[in-house]
Formats: C-alpha cells, sequence, structure tokens
C-alpha cells in the first residue's frame, strides 16, 4: 500500500518466476510481524494482570 492505497503492478509473463519469491517473503516477512505484535499484546496482558495489587477486604477506610 501506498498513501494508504493498494498499488497494483503488471508483470510481464517472463518475469513471474524471479518475482513470485519476493513476493511470497514478503508476505511471510508480513506474516511474523503481525505474530509477533500479538505477542506483545498477549505479554502486556500478562504484565497488567500482574501488577494489578488484589482488593483488601475487611478492613475499614479513612473515614469509616
Amino acid at each position: 500500500m501506498a498513501d494508504g492505497k493498494k498499488r497494483v503492478e503488471h508483470i510481464p509473463a517472463d518475469w513471474v518466476e524471479a518475482v513470485r519469491p519476493r513476493v511470497e517473503a514478503g508476505r511471510s516477512f508480513k506474516q511474523a510481524i503481525a505474530d509477533l505484535f500479538v505477542t506483545n499484546v498477549e505479554l502486556l496482558v500478562q504484565s497488567r494482570k500482574q501488577r494489578r495489587r488484589p482488593a483488601v477486604r475487611g478492613r475499614k477506610g479513612k473515614w469509616s
């Protein structure tokens, strides 16, 4: 995508075999980055859960 728009280019038939591996490598890279983002979000969620303090029960507040 360029400037938020898909870009389609005509590839001559004799270039297809040379271009196809590059396209597949780009797709593989894009998928790896997406997987990395998912992993980072999962780690963030785990970190936030661990930082939460448990609720204190049975303790009277300052103004009680």
